[in-house]
């Protein structure tokens, strides 16, 4: 008899709390039905199914830096399917895998223009061994043969250029880029910019770009042509800053240009000697090296997203908590009368009030808003929403799907709720 009394009062402890257990009735996790998958190197979309491992990425301690050469895997990027704000700094997340001595992922988002760089232990499944591009430290360079340039000449610029712009021989380069940084262009005492002035982990894929010099002998203006292993082509007139720091394209009358590469890589900070550029100024002829310099840039770390975060108040915070007719799944702005948001900045009463609510067997009636959802940055929780509308007062029960449990608001808990969403009460 005893031990069948024992029995039954753990049974029911299992919705009070055996032993003083008590049952968290808030239990925040990743969501993956709420995102949309896509694989950024392949431009398919994924199960969402993978989202999980997305959304867990680099939210370890940060690692400060990756010293290594490397090989960089496919990137995907997550997107919120609906916007929740007029600014959700986790609207999107993009992630790279990379295998150095360890495995690393780097993730990018809203929170920092900077990437932050997590390690894991190994890579989710959906993450092909087979199709890596190794990638070296620091960026190497090297003449480019005939062949490749013979390549570039055949590709077709003519929806570009309305005048031809020729290609001028015996300039080509091949660059491999880094991981992580940028690469400027400097011609004498001016500075430009250049095609490959970000380099960032997913660019990786597109390979090794080979690069050479044109020239439109209408405009005098200089060209840097540029192709990718991966197909991609650019072209971009040679753009030197003023002294009043407007970018303009520069003219070069009668340019004749020399190859002079002897590097095998672009190390930090040094300026590399890449070719000479001789053309007229002011009725002389002038003679200016033209060097590239590397520079390494920094991941992220603890301190500086906060900073982000700080240097901008008005980004809004979560958690941010919503009553709505249909799951939060759909490719739309959340927004009246489908969704309610809770009114106000500060949450802690009303999730205080959520997570005080006691296990009970029974649920509510289905109404008109039959969802209630948190969503705080990675995470978020659902209920289904119910209640039971008495002459004097309206009782609120929140069931958790995923453990098939239902939980009712306290007497106040219930009039918490109602003033963050006041149009429900009537």
């Amino acid at each position: 008899m005893m031990k069948r009394l024992l029995f039954t009062l753990c049974t029911v402890g299992i919705l009070s709390g055996c032993g003083g257990e008590e049952v968290n009735v808030v239990k925040l996790d990743h969501m993956p039905s709420q995102w949309d998958v896509r694989d950024m190197n392949s431009f398919t979309t994924g199960p969402e199914t993978w989202a999980s491992d997305l959304l867990l990425a680099c939210t370890d301690d940060p690692v400060p830096q990756i010293n290594e050469d490397v090989t960089v895997y496919h990137s995907y990027v997550l997107n919120r399917k609906a916007m929740i704000s007029d600014y959700d700094a986790h609207a999107y997340k993009l992630v790279t895998y990379v295998k150095g001595e360890q495995n690393y992922v780097i993730c990018q988002d809203g929170l920092s223009p900077k990437m932050r760089v997590g390690l894991v232990e190994k890579f989710p499944s959906f993450v092909q061994a087979s199709e890596g591009v190794t990638i070296p430290s620091n960026p190497t360079i090297a003449n480019g043969t005939p062949e490749q340039e013979e390549s570039l000449k055949e590709s077709d610029y003519s929806d570009v250029f309305e005048d031809p712009v020729n290609l001028i021989d015996e300039t080509m380069i091949q660059v491999t880029p880094s991981l992580n940084g940028s690469i400027h262009l400097n011609i004498g005492e001016d500075e430009g910019i250049f095609p490959l002035s970000i380099i960032e982990p997913y660019h990786a894929q597109m390979g090794s770009m080979t690069i050479a010099l044109g020239y439109d002998e209408q405009s005098k203006e200089a060209y840097i042509f540029a192709k990718s292993e991966g197909g991609l082509l650019s072209y971009d007139p040679v753009v030197m800053i003023s002294e009043n720091d407007y970018w303009q394209p520069k003219q070069f009358e009668g340019l004749k240009v020399e190859r002079v590469l002897q590097a095998d890589s672009l190390e930090p900070g040094v300026e590399t000697p890449v070719y000479t550029f001789s053309y007229m100024e002011n009725g002389k002829r002038v003679t200016e090296d033209v060097r590239l310099t590397y520079t390494g840039r920094e991941f992220a770390t603890d301190e500086s997203i906060e900073a982000d975060i700080e240097s901008n108040p008005a980004v809004p915070s979560g958690p941010f908590v919503f009553v709505h007719k249909t799951p939060l799944d759909e490719k739309a702005t959340i927004g009246y009368p489908n969704v309610l948001r809770a009114a106000g900045i500060d949450m802690s009463d009303l999730m205080d009030a959520i997570d005080e609510a006691e296990p009970v067997k029974r649920k509510g009636e289905i109404e008109e808003y039959t969802m209630l959802t948190f969503i705080d940055g990675w995470v978020g929780q659902e209920f289904q929403l119910s209640f039971q509308r008495r002459s004097k007062k309206v009782d609120v029960y929140l069931t958790d799907p995923k453990r098939k449990q239902t939980f009712k608001l306290s007497s106040m808990g219930a009039e918490t709720f109602f003033s963050y969403f006041p149009d429900l009460k009537e």
